[in-house]
């Protein structure tokens, strides 16, 4: 294995460079036999990981929540190479001078070196909100601590952390289109009624009585559009503001909570909530988190209000004795096949990784259903829109015939 070193010579001059060693032990002996003294060692394959991770924050334009998964990740690297935690932190602060996370870091450094334990300073910056890590990354880290695998904790952090960005974008991406096609046809309309429609509303002036009723509604909408303009622009905008006063006021959780009612997509967001909590709770069972803190922390998680106040019942019942499965069953929180897998691992001791095969397969559902709702908004956008577009043009044809004496 090579290693990168940084060493003192005779005279005291620093000389950088690297080497071929069985183990740090052997590297060390090599250095010594060469009339060095090493100040600092380090798997050359680590060194270069770390210099890409110190770059990355800088260079590729990453989001926050993807800058706190790359530090997440490189800190498990680090730990899982042999690197002590202190180093380690003092690695992640010096690569990160200058940028957003360096004084979160800082604060953790000087809690660690006065003897508290990590999962406590972390959770300290988390809770005066420097660093926007959730609650069970927290609880995660304090399950390695316990266990004395605190790298392999942090990787599955990292892991439901990218779980989390990717379900988030996979449906950023899947809801552009629809939108892009909804606003489209809708600009496409005002232009009409706006501009189009006016100017046979002119050429047809005095002739109203005479005009189809069709016609007539066409007609005089574009007319109106046309001499309110201002009025309905001022009106759309206050239409916006209320709704973000409304979003602010009611929270989120509330409004996504009464969409989820909604015959489609409700459906999807309930299959897409139900993936997030299931790929969580298998995460902290298979870190070692007990059951009821992980219950806890999976339902302050999740966004819907009722399944939050179910997966609490559910903890409320272990607490009393009964089963996961049982308990799921009684709140209805997962389906029949899901439930059978629960079972088995309750039966098997294998609850963990049980739970990990229930969040893949309730996971690849998820994605089967939002297929299925662009599937059916595209089509539904277009025939609506379409429909909207064809009566304007029936009814201007309508109204200019009537301008014909032509009996049959």
């Amino acid at each position: 294995m090579r290693y990168a070193y940084k060493a003192l010579d005779t005279v005291g001059a620093e000389s950088n460079g690297t080497l071929q060693a069985r183990d740090e032990a052997d590297a060390v002996g090599q250095l010594i036999s060469r009339g060095l003294t090493p100040l600092k060692l380090r798997a050359a394959e680590l060194e270069a990981e770390t210099q890409a991770a110190r770059q990355a924050p800088r260079n590729s334009g990453v989001s926050g929540r993807m800058a706190l998964v790359l530090l997440i990740r490189e800190l498990a690297t680090l730990l899982g190479a042999g690197v002590t935690l202190e180093e380690s932190l003092r690695t992640l602060l010096e690569s990160r001078s200058g940028l957003p996370a360096e004084t979160p870091l800082r604060a953790i450094v000087g809690s660690v070196l006065a003897g508290e334990r990590f999962s406590t300073a972390v959770r300290a910056q988390v809770e005066q909100g420097a660093l926007s890590l959730p609650a069970y990354v927290v609880a995660l880290i304090s399950a390695g601590e316990s266990t004395g695998d605190l790298a392999a904790a942090l990787n599955r952090a990292a892991e439901q952390l990218e779980f989390d960005e990717q379900l988030r974008a996979e449906t950023s991406e899947a809801l552009i289109y629809p939108l892009v096609l909804v606003g489209a046809g809708t600009a496409a309309v005002l232009f009409v009624f706006s501009f189009v429609v006016p100017r046979f509303s002119a050429l047809l002036a005095g002739r109203q009585a005479d005009l189809p009723w069709l016609s007539a509604a066409v007609l005089g909408t574009g007319q109106f559009v046309n001499e309110h303009s201002m009025a309905l622009l001022v009106a759309l905008a206050g239409l916006g503001t209320a709704g973000a006063a409304a979003w602010r006021a009611f929270g989120a959780a509330r409004v996504r909570s009464a969409a989820a009612r909604l015959p489609l997509l409700g459906a999807w967001l309930r299959q897409q909530e139900l993936s997030r909590w299931t790929g969580m709770l298998a995460l902290m069972l298979q870190s070692r988190v007990p059951i009821l803190t992980a219950l806890d922390l999976t339902a302050n998680a999740v966004s819907l209000p009722e399944v939050a106040a179910r997966l609490r019942l559910t903890a409320g019942d272990i607490g009393r004795g009964e089963s996961l499965a049982h308990a799921l069953t009684a709140y209805g929180l997962l389906p029949p096949s899901a439930l059978s897998m629960v079972r088995v691992g309750e039966r098997t001791g294998q609850l963990g990784p049980m739970m990990g095969h229930v969040a893949a397969y309730t996971l690849e559902q998820n994605r089967r259903q939002r297929r299925r709702l662009v599937a059916l908004i595209e089509p539904a956008a277009i025939l609506v829109l379409g429909g909207i577009i064809g009566l304007i043009i029936v009814g201007v044809v309508l109204a200019l015939t009537s301008l014909s004496d032509v009996k049959i």
